[in-house]
């Protein structure tokens, strides 16, 4: 289930995401996968191989999911969590 992807200027401002947010450019999507914690969620696309950008669980409550920005950028493989204590690398 998607929560949020591709986000106008206005609608990313209502929601206090930064100006470089990927969702900006339609490079990203916040998702919900019935069934599975976002800490499932992240450790799936870990083992996916799939070419992701980035993979963040959210508050505990979603997964951010992104590609690269640009076509001729390699993917860079950022895994994190964001919650209320910061941000720090998924373990």
């Amino acid at each position: 289930m998607v929560n949020s992807a591709f986000r106008s200027k206005a609608v990313n401002d209502a929601v206090g995401s930064s100006d470089k947010s990927q969702h900006r450019l339609g490079c990203a999507a916040d998702i919900r996968v019935p069934g599975m914690t976002p800490d499932a969620v992240v450790r799936a696309v870990l083992a996916s191989g799939l070419a992701y950008d980035q993979v963040i669980r959210e508050f505990d409550r979603w997964t951010h999911l992104s590609i690269p920005s640009f076509p001729n950028l390699p993917p860079r493989k950022i895994a994190l969590i964001i919650d209320k204590t910061g941000t720090r690398t998924f373990a």
